[in-house]
C-alpha cells in the first residue's frame, strides 16, 4: 500500500451519479479517482445517430436470435446501433427467482447510461420528499426536504445546460434559469387542447437538449436520434460535459475498464481505506486506496458492491447492521402506450417531426387529494408524442396488402399520435435484491445478484387502469382516433430504466443504509449517491434528482474533508 498513491475520494461509476460526484470533488480540490467499469468511447465513431434502418443489414434488429432472449423493455435499447456498448443478457447473465421479473439494463462505458438516457429533467416537488407525512401516511419520508434539495438542482441545470419553461404547478417546481422550451409538434398542440378542455395543465417538458448553443456546445440540430448518442454534445451526457472539464484538472484520474467489485476496510478505524477492482483488459485483480469511497456505480452495481464486501464485521453486507441493504426496490408502474391519429392531420404532406428527440410537452400530475375516493396512492404523468417519425406510423397496424395498404400508410403517416404515463411505485420489503445464493459469477468472476421483484401488486393494477382511462379520454377530447389496443400487465420493474431504492436513505440507522447526506450510517466514510438512495418513486424522471443529491452529498463531503473531519 505504502507504494501506491492514497487518493482522498475514490469514485465507482462515470454516469449520472458517479459523474457529478467526480465534477464535485475534482473542483472543489480533492484528489478523485475515477473507476469506469467499461471503456472510454470516441462519439465519432462508436455513436451511429445518423444511420438510418436500411443501411443496417436486418434494418437494425440483428440478426434473428442474435441478442438472446431479451428481458421485457430491452428490445427497443438493444439494437445495431447499441448493441457494442450495452451489455447483452445472455453474454453475462443475471439470476431471476422463480415467479419474479426485472430487467437490468447495463452499459458499460465511460459516461454510462447517460450516453443513451431519455433526458428528462422533472424536479421532485416537496410533497415527494414527504410522502407519508404530506400525502397519505404510506410508506416513509426522506430525511431531507425540497427546500434542501432545490440549489442543487438549480447547479445541475446551470451545470449540464437544460431546456424548459419557468412556469411550474403544484408539487412539480421548475428552474428559473432554464433555455427556451422547444416548439411543439402539431398533434402535441392538439392535444394540449384536448387536455386543457378537460381541465389539465399541459406544460413544456424540462429536458437536458440545448435550444441553443450552451458552455461551448452547440444546440440541437433535430435529427432525433437521442436514444442512440449525440455526436455533438447538444444534449447532456458525463461523456459530453463533465469529463472534458475534468480530464484538464491535475488532480482527477478517470481510469476505464475497471471493475470494482469490493470495498477495502481498515479494521483499526473501521473505515473504508480504497477498493479492489479487475481490469478488464487483463482480467487481472488490483487495489486502489482513498480516505474515502463514492459508489456512484447505478443502483444495482452499488448494492452489489456493497454485498460483496461483506467481512467479519458486516456478515450480511458492508453496512447492512439494518438488514434493509438490497430491500425497497422500486420502479415506475409502467406499461404499453395508447397509439391513434387525428383525422385533421391524415394526408398532409411528411415533414420532419424529429425535434429534440422527444415529446415537447407533456402533462403533470394533477390528481392531488381525495384519497378517500382513489383506490391506488399518490398519482401519474403523461407524456405524448406525434407526427412523422422514423418508424412507418399507425397504418403499419392496420390489415391490408398491397398498393391499396401502402397509400393507407402514407395517408396516416402525418396523423400519428400516442400517449403513454408514469405511475408512482411503493417501495415493498418484498421487492429485493441478493447475492445468488446458487453461486452465478458474471463474466468477471464476481458474484452476480438475484432479483426477487414484482411490479404485480393491487396499487399498480388500480393506477394502471385510471391511466389508461385517463389516455383514452385526453386523445377522444383531441379528436383524435384511438387504435385498438389491449391492456398489458405493469412491466417488469426495471424495464423502463427507472429503476431505484435498495440502499436509502434515512434518520434511524435500524430501518435506513445512509443517513440524509448518503454516507452509511456504519461507515461514514462511504457516500452512496445513486438511485439506490430513493426512499420513494413519485411519478417523475429520477435522473435530475440522482444528479441534484449527488452534488449535494459531495458537495458535504469536500467540506468534510476542509474541516478534517474525513
Amino acid at each position: 500500500m505504502s507504494s501506491q498513491p492514497v487518493y482522498d475520494v475514490i469514485v465507482a461509476g462515470s454516469g449520472a451519479a458517479g459523474g457529478i460526484a467526480a465534477y464535485v470533488l475534482a473542483t472543489k480540490g480533492l484528489r478523485v479517482l475515477c473507476l469506469e467499469a467499461g471503456r472510454m468511447i470516441d462519439p465519432a465513431k462508436d455513436f451511429h445517430t445518423h444511420k438510418f434502418p436500411f443501411e443496417w443489414p436486418y434494418r437494425g434488429q440483428g440478426k434473428p436470435g442474435q441478442y438472446g432472449s431479451l428481458p421485457e423493455g430491452m428490445a427497443w435499447k438493444i439494437k445495431a446501433w447499441t448493441d457494442h456498448l450495452y451489455t447483452i443478457p445472455d453474454e453475462d447473465p443475471y439470476a431471476v427467482a422463480p415467479g419474479s421479473k426485472f430487467t437490468w439494463t447495463r452499459l458499460r462505458a465511460v459516461g454510462g447510461r447517460t450516453n443513451f438516457w431519455g433526458r428528462g429533467c422533472d424536479r421532485f416537488g416537496p410533497l415527494d420528499f414527504k410522502p407519508k407525512s404530506l400525502q397519505d401516511g404510506w410508506g416513509d419520508d426522506w430525511p431531507i426536504s425540497y427546500e434542501d434539495v432545490a440549489p442543487c438542482y438549480e447547479k445541475v441545470e446551470g451545470l449540464i445546460g437544460v431546456a424548459g419553461s419557468a412556469e411550474d404547478v403544484f408539487n412539480s417546481p421548475s428552474g428559473p434559469h432554464l433555455l427556451p422550451p422547444f416548439n411543439p409538434r402539431c398533434g402535441e398542440l392538439l392535444i394540449k387542447k384536448g387536455a386543457e378542455k378537460l381541465g389539465l395543465k399541459v406544460l413544456p417538458i424540462t429536458l437536458a437538449v440545448l435550444s441553443q448553443p450552451y458552455d461551448g456546445r452547440p444546440e440541437c440540430h433535430y435529427c432525433g436520434a437521442c436514444s442512440w448518442g449525440c455526436d455533438v454534445g447538444a444534449r447532456f451526457s458525463s461523456l459530453d460535459v463533465l469529463v472534458p472539464k475534468l480530464q484538464p484538472l491535475r488532480n482527477f484520474t478517470l481510469l476505464p475498464n475497471a471493475v470494482v467489485h469490493t470495498i477495502l476496510m481498515d479494521r483499526h478505524s473501521g473505515k473504508a481505506c480504497g477498493v479492489s477492482y479487475i481490469d478488464a483488459e487483463t482480467n487481472t485483480e488490483r487495489e486502489a486506496y482513498s480516505k474515502a469511497v463514492v459508489l456512484g456505480a447505478s443502483m444495482i452495481e452499488s448494492i452489489r458492491i456493497l454485498f460483496n464486501s461483506r467481512n467479519r464485521d458486516y456478515p450480511n453486507g458492508l453496512a447492512n447492521s439494518s438488514g434493509t441493504l438490497g430491500r425497497y426496490v422500486m420502479d415506475h408502474v409502467s406499461f404499453n402506450i395508447i397509439e391513434g391519429f387525428f383525422p385533421q392531420l391524415a394526408g398532409r404532406p411528411t415533414t420532419n417531426d424529429d425535434g429534440p428527440g422527444a415529446s415537447c410537452l407533456y402533462i403533470p400530475r394533477y390528481n392531488y387529494g381525495h384519497k378517500d375516493k382513489k383506490n391506488y396512492l399518490r398519482g401519474w404523468r403523461l407524456d405524448f408524442e406525434s407526427g412523422c417519425r422514423m418508424g412507418p406510423g399507425p397504418g403499419a397496424d392496420l390489415p391490408g396488402f398491397g398498393a391499396g395498404y401502402k397509400r393507407k400508410i402514407k395517408e396516416l403517416y402525418p396523423a400519428a399520435c400516442s400517449m403513454r404515463g408514469y405511475g408512482e411505485g411503493l417501495a415493498f420489503d418484498s421487492n429485493y435484491v441478493e447475492i445468488d445464493p446458487d453461486g452465478l459469477r458474471d463474466r468477471f468472476g464476481i458474484p452476480q445478484v438475484r432479483f426477487h421483484t414484482s411490479a404485480e401488486y393491487p396499487h399498480a393494477f388500480a393506477i394502471r387502469d385510471e391511466m389508461y382511462g385517463q389516455m383514452e379520454e385526453i386523445l377522444k377530447a383531441s379528436g383524435a382516433e384511438i387504435l385498438p389496443y389491449k391492456k398489458v400487465a405493469p412491466y417488469p420493474l426495471g424495464a423502463v430504466t427507472h429503476e431505484a431504492g435498495g440502499c436509502r436513505m434515512g434518520d434511524d440507522p435500524r430501518t435506513s443504509v445512509l443517513d440524509g447526506w448518503n454516507r452509511c450510517h456504519d461507515v461514514k466514510n462511504i457516500v452512496v449517491v445513486d438511485a439506490s438512495c430513493f426512499v420513494s418513486h413519485p411519478e417523475k424522471q429520477i435522473t435530475h434528482t440522482i444528479m441534484a443529491l449527488s452534488y449535494r452529498a459531495c458537495d458535504h463531503l469536500a467540506e468534510e474533508f476542509r474541516l478534517g473531519n474525513v
